[in-house]
Formats: C-alpha cells, structure tokens, sequence
C-alpha cells in the first residue's frame, strides 16, 4: 500500500495527475494532491492503531480498508491504471467494499461494550465476501492468466466510461450491504447512548459519531458528484474523482484530531448490576406484568441485599432472606422468578460479581483475585472464574487489567 501511495505522489509531481499553483508565493494543491495526502495519513493512522486490541484494531483495519479503496478506486477511474499493475487488478476484483460493513458493526459492538467477545457464528457477515471472493477465485483458476489479463484491459478502459456505470447492479448492491450495516450500527449507538446518558460516555460518543459521519458522507459524497456527473453528462477527471472522495479524506483528518485529543479508542465497560443502585434502576429489571405488590415486594429485597450485604457471606441460603423478609421460601422463589435475572442464585452472582468490580477498582493489583473473590462471597476459585466471566464476557485477570488501562488512559 505505501508502495502504491509512493508511485501516486510520483505521478502527482510529475504532472500527470492534479497540478501545483503557485499563488503569491503560497503552494494550492488540488484536490488530487489532497486525496494522496489523505492516503498517507490513513496509512500512518492504521500503523499505529494496530498496536491496540480491541476498537483499536477494528479501526485501523477500517480506515486501512477505505484509504487502499480510494487509492485504487482514484488510479482506475482517473486512467492511471496500467496493465502490468497485477496487484491493484487482483485488489479491485476482491471487491474489499463488502467487508466495510462487517468491520464497521464490530467496532461499534466493541466501542458500546468493551466486554462483547466474537465467536464462530459472527462469520455469516463475511459470507457475501467469501462467496464472491470464492466465484472469481474459481474463474480464475479455470482460465488462469487470460482471466486476470482481460481484467486489467477491462480497468484500463475505465476512465473512458460514463458516471452511469457507478449504479450498476453489483455496485448498487454492494453499496446496499454496506448502508443495511450502517443504518443498524446507528441504531445501536442511539440506544447506547440512550441507556448510559448518565454515565461518562463522551469519548466513546466522540469516536462513535465521527467514524459513522464519515461513512454517511462517503456514501453521499460518492452518489451527489456521480449523480451530477450524469445528469450534467460530466466526462470523467482527476477532479471529479477526487472531489467525490474529499469528505473521506476530511474524515481520515479528523481521526487525526481525535488521537491526538482522547487517545486510542476504548470500548466502553457496562457492568450488570450496579453497586449502590436506586430502587429505579432495580426496578428496571422487573419484568413488566409484575403486579404492584409483587413489584414492592422485589424493592424489599433489593434493599435488605443492599443494606445488610448477606451475598456477601458464602454460605448465604434463600431461607435466610426470606427469614429476614419475614416471607416463606416459597413465596420468596416465586417473587424472585419474576425478576429479570430469573432466579435467587442468578441474582445473588449477580451481586457478587458486582461487588469483585468494585472491589477491582478499589484495591491495589498484588491483592489475590481469590481473596477477594473469597471476601464477595465466592467459596471456590472454578465457580468464581465460570460465573465472572458469564456475567463480564471476561476473565477476572483480563478484566482487571482492563481496569487498570482505562484508569491510566483517564489520568
């Protein structure tokens, strides 16, 4: 890709795209001059964000992905393109825009919940790239360089073709996927913000909104100048291409900024249950066909828990709760099947998980997991780890030092 940068800005100085005014002793560059420097800087963006799990890496893959389209989608349409590039002819039929959208979710996913882990099912959002990439690998095969030749004859022609050509069917399909991925990742960060307007969400927001602006005004960009193009019956230029790419590169800038201001991105940490809650954030886990009195009766519970802190003590049974409630174990089983966390044992590793969290945050990183598991009421290190990592998506160890990272990256 910096090779592919390197011959671009070679061209550029050379001429052959773009030119340099001088206008009373000040360098204008045009706007193709802009879109090369725009590549440069996602280059360098991603080189450093892959260091970093996580949002990090998601992103860096995704600006790696949009700055190498551009670079390549600006050789072929502005008639750069030469036959013997075979990489960027393999790299434009790959069709690499199918895998925007998949990208784009999962960093939203991990910036909204720094818990959230991805397992074998997530692979159905690459499977419209497999099976493309897998058509024309077949292609390929079965007519070996004649196939990859007549492709690149077929790019070099590009440039000549009209602006009708970008709402082809494949194209506008392709486009479809990507803005089916982006309106649902919208979705997402308004209920995220939705749910935790309450807490310190801004970084994560700042990160959220920016990167989903840019996608909104890629799309827009791209369609309005093709658009215009044919309606006005515009012939293809340096210009035109690198104007319907001039907010991507606005963006790209943008991220720039925000590294500079906040740091790296980092997924936001929600907890299940929080310590201290309020009656309202209790009752917000009651299923809603609870009765009034079934209702009240679960915001006495949820005050005796809090008050007298028994989850605390290992060997804290049902009876004793109910005892304290002054209610039979029955009626106590019942009542507390109608919460959101389906059952007492549930509720009461619910608490305890919360309470190693808060610990977590509190104690200093040479004090034992298992002693302080021990202290939240926790009798074993195996059910410890299981049910932590059932309520979290991580193991205590990770999740400390998650902790401790976000700590340091606040200071």
């Amino acid at each position: 890709m910096i090779y592919l940068f390197f011959i671009f800005l070679c061209k550029v100085q050379r001429g052959q795209i773009g030119r340099v005014v001088e206008y009373k002793g000040v360098l204008m560059f045009s706007f193709s001059n802009i879109v090369a420097l725009g590549c440069i800087q996602a280059c360098i963006q991603s080189l450093y964000l892959l260091r970093f799990s996580g949002p990090g890496r998601l992103l860096a893959a995704f600006i790696l992905l949009i700055s190498t389209n551009m670079c390549v989608g600006f050789y072929v349409d502005s008639g750069l393109f030469e036959p013997d590039m075979l990489l960027i002819t393999m790299w434009e039929r790959l069709n690499s825009y199918l895998l925007l959208g998949p990208i784009f979710m999962a960093f939203v996913m991990t910036m909204t919940n720094s818990a959230h882990q991805f397992d074998k099912k997530d692979v159905i959002h690459l499977l419209p790239f497999l099976m493309w990439v897998g058509y024309f690998s077949l292609i390929s095969l079965y007519e070996q360089s004649d196939f990859l030749a007549e492709q690149a004859v077929n790019l070099q022609t590009v440039s000549t073709r009209p602006f009708s050509e970008r709402f082809s069917m494949i194209s506008m399909l392709t486009a479809g996927h990507f803005c089916l991925y982006l309106a649902y990742g919208s979705w997402q960060i308004f209920m995220f913000w939705w749910q935790q307007r309450g807490s310190s969400i801004f970084r994560q927001l700042c990160w959220l909104l920016t990167v989903t602006v840019i996608c909104y005004l890629m799309m827009a960009s791209v369609f309005i100048v093709s658009v215009t193009a044919v309606i006005m019956e515009l012939d293809k230029s340096d210009k035109l291409i690198a104007l319907s790419y001039l907010s991507t590169v606005v963006g790209i800038f943008s991220i720039s900024y925000l590294l500079i201001c906040y740091g790296r991105p980092a997924g936001f940490t929600r907890v299940l249950v929080k310590g201290g809650n309020t009656d309202k954030d209790f009752a917000e886990q009651i299923k809603p066909e609870v009765t009034t009195q079934q209702k009240g009766l679960l915001v006495l519970v949820e005050q005796e828990l809090r008050t007298s802190k028994l989850h605390l003590q290992p060997d804290f049974s049902q009876i004793q709760l109910a005892e304290k409630l002054n209610i039979s174990r029955h009626q106590l089983s019942d009542v507390l099947a109608l919460h959101s966390s389906g059952g007492f044992y549930e509720l009461v590793n619910q608490l305890r998980v919360d309470a190693v969290i808060e610990e977590l945050g509190k104690r200093p990183k040479s004090d034992r997991l298992i002693n302080i598991a021990y202290d939240c009421g926790f009798n074993s290190k195996s059910s410890f780890n299981q049910v932590f990592k059932k309520y979290t998506g991580k193991t205590p160890s990770q999740y400390r030092d998650m902790v401790k990272t976000s700590k340091a990256e606040s200071r």
